[in-house]
This record gives structure tokens, C-alpha cells and sequence, in this order.
């Protein structure tokens, strides 16, 4: 995200030294530096949905982890039982604290699974916040590039037309 803040910068820049157009507040830019720095920009801005891609990934990672935990836990949980039923208050108490450990693992899964999720809107939202923004960015800046020309086309013709007088 800063490369994506340091183009814009960049631009801001050529703009800033770019010559002004007397009695028009505009200016003149060069066309194949801002170019240059467009196409750093589109390359730039597949690593933030890569990034977005990876935190998906690490989602599913996550989850994956907190499902063969749970599971090592209820295989812990049936083995200690199996071991206790050789007597009555022994395998009552297994059987009531396999329930809890049952209980908590799921329970620790689906906070883990909305921790993850949560991370993941949250990373998703941020990544569609600065495409939102650098698009809102683009188009203002192709507004007034448009404004530019259309200013320079009108004052080529009245140029024109004066000379014709």
C-alpha cells in the first residue's frame, strides 16, 4: 500500500513541477511520465489482493488447526475414558470431563473460527477501501486531465478564430 501512496505522491509531484498555462490555471504534464507511473500502480496493486488471497489462506489454516486440535482432544478424551471404566465413580468422572473437554474444544473452535473470520473481514474491507479510494483517486485526476484538454481544444479555436478576423 505505500508503493500505491508513493506513485500517487509521484504524480502529485510532476503535477506540482509541470509548467502552467498562462491565464488558465492549468498545467502541462508530461504524458509518458504520469503513464510510467500508472502502469507501476496497476502492477503494484495485485499485491494487496495477493495479500488479501494469502489472509484467506491463513483462514482456512486456522481452522484446519483448530479442527485436528479438536480432535487430538477427543481422542485423548475417548482414550482416558476407555482407561477409567474399570470402575463406576472413575468412568462417571471420565465420561463428565470428556463432556467438558468435548464442550470446550468446540467451544475453542468457534471462537477461533470467529477470530479468523473477524481478522479476515477486517483485512478484506481495508483492501477494499484503498481500491475504492485509489479508483475515487484516478477518476478525479482523469476528470481534470479531460477539463484540461477540453480547456486547451476551446482556447486553440478562439486562437483560431482571432486569427481569422
Amino acid at each position: 500500500m505505500d508503493a500505491l501512496l508513493d506513485y500517487l505522491d509521484e504524480i502529485e509531484e510532476v503535477l506540482d513541477a509541470s509548467k502552467t498555462i498562462p491565464f488558465s490555471g492549468k498545467v502541462s504534464v508530461e504524458k509518458e511520465r504520469i503513464l510510467e507511473v500508472l502502469s507501476e500502480i496497476r502492477l503494484h496493486l495485485p499485491d494487496d489482493i495477493k495479500q488479501a488471497q494469502r489472509i484467506l489462506n491463513d483462514h482456512d489454516k486456522i481452522l484446519a488447526d483448530a479442527e485436528h486440535k479438536a480432535i487430538a482432544i477427543l481422542e485423548a478424551a475417548d482414550a482416558e475414558a476407555r482407561l477409567m471404566t474399570n470402575s463406576h465413580e472413575l468412568f462417571k468422572r471420565a465420561s463428565e470431563q470428556s463432556t467438558e473437554i468435548i464442550e470446550e474444544a468446540k467451544k475453542n473452535a468457534r471462537d477461533l473460527r470467529a477470530g479468523a473470520s473477524a481478522y479476515v473481514d477486517e483485512k478484506l474491507e481495508d483492501a477494499e477501501k484503498h481500491v475504492k479510494e485509489f479508483m475515487a483517486n484516478m477518476d478525479a485526476q482523469h476528470k481534470r486531465i479531460m477539463e484540461y484538454y477540453t480547456q486547451t481544444i476551446d482556447i486553440l479555436y478562439e486562437n483560431r478564430q482571432e486569427l481569422r478576423r
